[in-house]
């Protein structure tokens, strides 16, 4: 009994720092699509937008599609960080 407590406790502990990760690189994306999709409205030409090879997104767009996508990934980070808080709250010392 004691050494599945401790095998994991030592799973929790890998995870934690993966899903860590995995939240801040989400919310780092989710802020650069937003500005990515401001700058190519503006005018910056080289921001490349496609949603299939060959298959560009027009200007006019960019700026909904890129809330859009931000907004998900916004959405999914939500979810990670609830994971996060469910693994440390069943770490047993």
């Amino acid at each position: 009994m004691a050494i599945a407590k401790m095998v994991r406790t030592f799973f929790y502990f890998l995870t934690i720092p993966v899903l860590f990760v995995l939240y801040l690189g989400l919310i780092l994306s989710a802020f650069l699509i937003s500005i990515a999709g401001i700058l190519r409205t503006i005018g910056f030409e080289q921001i490349k937008m496609s949603i299939w090879h060959n298959v560009a997104i027009p200007v006019s767009l960019s700026i909904p599609i890129s809330l859009i996508v931000s907004f998900l990934l916004i959405i999914g980070s939500f979810y990670i960080k609830r994971l996060i808080k469910h693994c440390v709250s069943h770490l047993n010392f």
